[in-house]
């Protein structure tokens, strides 16, 4: 018996240890690669050492990827975290959240395509509501899209527009866990609603906000789509990501060591920024 109950235990781990296995498997393989010239279909793979890591950090295009990557990742969940605490906790004291709260989720609840769609019909520097909107009070029309100083901060607040919904909802709900008798001491005690929220409720809820940060920040860094919809890396380099640089090098260009050689410095470099974080949010969830 003890056999079996052990056996139908760990069956459940196999799907997850296959899962596992596969990921391994193809990191090592893309780690192994990276240290190889090899472009598929027209050479056979050559062993250079480092090399691909040389010429990748002598690369203009590819720092201006990394450093438009670690801008992205850092200003646009700092926007969705702010803005997130501040609905959700305007939403925690509204008596008409359940009216407001669908509206609010339905960024969220939108592919890729048609977010890039509603702000490039936004932007338009024609007929867009933007501009329509900047002409009838007598200024000129903007072209974010194809201003190099502004395409990476718009394409920020399309996704902070996405994705603050998202952190809103989370926070609510750990604010919505507080117990009242805890509220309801304080408002007797001659607390107003800010102090309430700033002193009380957001303090209990730091575990929750953590979390939540903690999970954008993964995401943050799977920027591809919306890049690769909205500019294309353009104008010129202004957007470029590394996840477009594997992209259009590792596969468009078939350059496989190149392209292994960015993912390492992409997996690297989100383990950088994410890891230290989350050993701050496992020992918060300890206390």
């Amino acid at each position: 018996m003890k056999v079996r109950d052990f056996l139908q235990k760990e069956i459940f781990l196999l799907p997850g240890l296959v899962g596992l296995g596969v990921f391994l498997y193809a990191l090592i393989y893309t780690i192994y690669m990276s240290f190889f010239r090899y472009k598929l279909g027209f050479t056979e793979p050559i062993y250079i050492g480092l090399q691909n890591f040389v010429s990748l950090f002598n690369d203009e295009i590819f720092r201006t990827a990394v450093f438009n990557t670690i801008y992205f990742v850092i200003v646009a969940t700092t926007l969705e975290l702010l803005y997130g605490i501040l609905l959700a906790s305007l939403l925690y004291w509204s008596k008409y959240r359940y009216l407001f709260l669908p509206l609010m989720l339905v960024p969220m609840l939108l592919p890729a395509v048609n977010i890039v769609v509603i702000w490039r019909f936004l932007l338009h520097p024609d007929y867009g509501i933007v501009n329509i909107f900047l002409k009838s009070i007598g200024l000129s029309p903007i072209d974010p899209l194809n201003d190099p100083t502004w395409a990476m901060p718009t394409i920020i607040l399309m996704d902070a527009w996405q994705m603050t919904p998202f952190v809103m909802i989370i926070i609510l709900a750990g604010l919505s866990t507080v117990p009242r008798e805890i509220v309801t001491a304080a408002r007797l005690d001659g607390a107003n609603k800010f102090q309430l929220t700033t002193k009380i409720l957001l303090p209990l809820t730091k575990n929750v906000i953590m979390a939540v940060l903690l999970l954008r920040l993964i995401d943050a860094f799977r920027i591809f789509a919306k890049v690769q919809l909205l500019t294309r890396g353009g104008p010129g380099i202004a957007t470029e990501t590394l996840e477009l640089q594997i992209y259009n090098r590792g596969v468009r260009g078939l350059e496989i060591g190149f392209g292994s050689a960015m993912s390492v410095i992409f997996i690297l470099l989100a383990m950088v920024v994410i890891i230290p974080y989350m050993i701050m949010v496992i020992r918060g969830w300890r206390r």
